[in-house]
């Protein structure tokens, strides 16, 4: 088997997941939109540093039990909070 036969299955599931991982991505935006919606009308802020702090330390306790980078994941989430913060902003 060549090098190209051997690893092109391995990128097509790369492919698939990317875009798995982008349409989660998607629904977590409209998710944090419909809750902007509701932090408007109660009059609270868009950002909540207490409730990210939960978010991120649940991250770090997954990764941990999946075996991934608990300092990487957290960076992870860190840009997708940052990328909904900027969706909930613009509603």
């Amino acid at each position: 088997m060549t090098y190209e036969e051997e690893i092109a299955p391995h990128r097509e599931e790369i492919t698939r997941l990317n875009a798995e991982i982008m349409e989660r991505l998607a629904r977590r935006v409209e998710a944090a939109e419909a809750i902007a919606e509701v932090k408007r009308r109660h009059g609270k802020p868009v950002v909540d540093k207490a409730r990210e702090r939960v978010v991120l330390d649940q991250v770090r306790a997954q990764a941990r039990g999946l075996g991934v980078d608990p300092d990487g994941a957290e960076r992870v989430f860190r840009t997708i909070i940052d990328i909904c913060v900027k969706a909930e902003e613009c509603r």
